[in-house]
């Protein structure tokens, strides 16, 4: 009787600490699982909002997008409105109706933790307004084999294309590369530079008109197909003006030996991206 009692308390024992291990593996499968899903979003934010948002708030496109080989351009009567976004209202005066479809080259995202601690405190009506910039190109520029020649720069909202593995002069020091350096570097920033054109890309502050707009630009990353529509709008309450015809530069600015032609604010109302439209 004693034998078989204590076996009963053995198989017992062996099922609670079964339960024990089963339980010990769900828990670390699911661990896993949100680190997994922490780990996609911290590193690849962009796949982690697709996966979430994308189903809910689009629809399937009906055709492929074709990368643009020159933007659309309608021009309007200005007639201004007022916009809220946040705790902000903002006055925009149309200018232009807008289309493009072209490959994202770079893209400044100011809607972060970090830029909202750092830039919100003297920005935080800008980065309300436009929470990201974004350089797009198009036509040749916009080739597979060609994009992978550029390079892309970004800063204090003004983008520009620059040649990859070209050592740019960034001062009035004379530069310190041997005369065979030298060429090596002029050779291939002439293979390079001879696709830039600047009527093939351009840089935009695109204002979301929605959520469901400011989610999919949310979702971009270099090298996406992506079509904006909307208008092209100043922004008389923060003294932003837009460029209409890329041919527009800012003056006597010059950035990299050059003059940047005006960007691009973009009121956007519809955006095409894998496969998917929003508006």
């Amino acid at each position: 009787m004693n034998e078989i009692w204590q076996k009963m308390l053995l198989q017992s024992k062996n099922r609670i600490e079964e339960k024990k291990r089963r339980r010990q593996k769900i828990m670390t499968a699911m661990t896993k699982a949100i680190l997994s899903l922490l780990l996609l979003y911290l590193v690849f934010p962009q796949y982690f909002r697709q996966i979430i948002y994308s189903p809910f708030i689009s629809k399937p496109a009906t055709q492929p997008l074709q990368i643009s080989t020159a933007d659309s351009f309608e021009d309007v009567a200005p007639s201004s409105f007022q916009f809220k976004r946040g705790k902000y209202t903002y006055t925009l005066m149309p200018r232009t109706k807008y289309a493009v479809t072209g490959r994202v080259g770079i893209i400044d995202d100011y809607d972060t933790l970090f830029n909202r601690f750092y830039r919100g405190q003297f920005q935080g009506e800008y980065i309300t307004l436009v929470p990201r910039d974004i350089l797009l190109v198009i036509g040749q520029m916009a080739e597979p084999r060609v994009f992978a020649m550029f390079d892309f720069k970004h800063e204090e909202r003004m983008g520009a294309v620059l040649c990859k593995g070209v050592k740019y002069k960034t001062s009035f020091m004379p530069s310190f590369m041997s005369a065979k350096d030298a060429e090596k570097n002029m050779k291939k920033y002439s293979e390079c530079s001879q696709y830039i054109k600047k009527d093939e890309y351009n840089n935009y502050h695109p204002i979301p008109a929605n959520e469901r707009i400011n989610k999919a630009l949310s979702m971009l990353k270099k090298g996406d197909v992506v079509h904006l529509e909307g208008i092209l709008v100043d922004v008389p309450t923060m003294r932003m003006k837009t460029g209409t015809r890329k041919e527009q530069t800012h003056g006597n600015m010059m950035i990299d030996g050059y003059a940047p032609g005006m960007c691009f604010i973009l009121y956007t109302t519809k955006v095409i991206l894998h496969n998917r439209v929003y508006e």
